[in-house]
């Protein structure tokens, strides 16, 4: 696992399966993140089928692939994934963490922000104690905005397929984007 301890401290709101723990270890392979329960303000909760991801390549995209093409060669025509989009009345539950800046960058690789899937936005959540918290995350901002349905639960389940490959293709996501910097 990577040490990255002295790097500035940012606030990256986690929701889906970004609110577990054990994805964010894979996803950034630091054991000891630390982490606490928070809701994010202005965005919704939704679930995109792969049908439903961009399937446009943008300019600044790193690889000449669209999104869909890289989910569905990841996991097929039948995965769903949670992503969020603005919605002024609306919260997500998930995590607050503290990251660093080169393990924010491992989130944005998996999370396909430099490939198009969605942008990364700045935005203002709350912890438990009402404490009002800047963060980071990713939403659907530029059109096209396709979801699948909208969650209306506030306890969702952090994964809708399976954990264990979501935990695996992490892993080699970061082992990639790690060996691409050097």
């Amino acid at each position: 696992m990577s040490d990255f301890q002295n790097d500035k401290i940012v606030k990256y709101f986690g929701f889906g399966s970004n609110k577990d723990l054990d994805m964010m270890t894979h996803m950034v392979g630091r054991l000891d993140l630390k982490g606490e329960p928070g809701i994010l303000f202005g965005y919704e909760l939704c679930i995109q089928k792969t049908k439903n991801i961009r399937d446009i390549i943008p300019s600044y995209s790193p690889i000449s692939i669209s999104p869909r093409e890289i989910i569905r060669k990841g996991f097929g025509d039948s995965f769903e994934l949670y992503i969020a989009r603005p919605q002024p009345d609306s919260v997500i539950k998930g995590t607050i963490w503290d990251l660093t800046v080169e393990e924010l960058n491992l989130v944005k690789e998996w999370e396909l922000v430099n490939y198009g899937m969605q942008e990364e936005v700045k935005a203002i959540a709350s912890d438990l104690k009402g404490d009002i918290i800047n963060v980071e995350t990713q939403a659907l901002i530029r059109p096209p905005v396709d979801v699948d349905r909208v969650i209306k639960e506030p306890d969702y389940p952090a994964y809708i397929v399976d954990k264990s490959k979501m935990l695996d293709v992490a892993d080699r996501v970061r082992a990639e984007f790690l060996t691409r910097k050097k």
